[in-house]
């Protein structure tokens, strides 16, 4: 299972991650700028990828851990670890489009959500004060959603890829799209 995560970009020296091989589910942990946990992702690569967020799907997030007071406004995104990396912030949905980022040395915080809470929206705002934020939006309206976060939006367009997102780009154009707005 670490092998494939290893394969999604994630680089676990900065990134935690807590692997069941068992069961094949990986465990990535949400973060406020407080430090505190406020809730997970799990990742089964083995379940049906149905657009909805139960326990059983690809995808489960939860947000909001009960010691977290206020939990139903608390703003859970991963990757603040790569805080620090660079000065421009980017700004994706998926965890594995913001890890294509972070293991090049950017910046990169995941919003799990095309639509984010008017609580997270509210926190990249602050962020967009003081340091620039690059919205990196999925082909399609739904991806478009993201834009009004960013100061800059980049939608995602390979050539030869059309419905690609940023965990499926090359390199070239992850190196590339890190260059535009270094």
């Amino acid at each position: 299972m670490m092998t494939h995560i290893h394969n999604r970009h994630v680089d676990t020296d900065l990134h935690r991650v807590w692997v069941d091989d068992e069961s094949r589910v990986a465990v990535f942990p949400l973060w406020n700028l407080s430090g505190e946990m406020t809730g997970y992702q799990a990742y089964r690569p083995d379940a049906d990828k149905v657009k909805k967020n139960d326990e059983y799907g690809r995808y489960y997030t939860y947000r909001g851990l009960k010691l977290v007071r206020n939990h139903n406004k608390t703003v859970a995104v991963w990757g603040l670890e790569s805080w620090n990396l660079s000065n421009t912030l980017f700004v994706t949905e998926g965890i594995f489009d913001a890890a294509r980022l972070t293991k090049l040395g950017a910046s990169a915080v995941a919003m799990l959500s095309n639509d984010p809470s008017p609580s997270a929206r509210n926190w990249v705002e602050c962020v967009r004060q003081n340091r620039p934020v690059v919205a990196v939006c999925d082909p399609g309206s739904a991806g478009r959603k993201l834009a009004k976060l960013g100061c800059h939006v980049h939608t995602m367009s390979v050539p030869g890829l059309p419905d690609a997102d940023l965990g499926d780009a090359p390199l070239d154009y992850v190196k590339n799209l890190i260059e535009c707005y270094r």
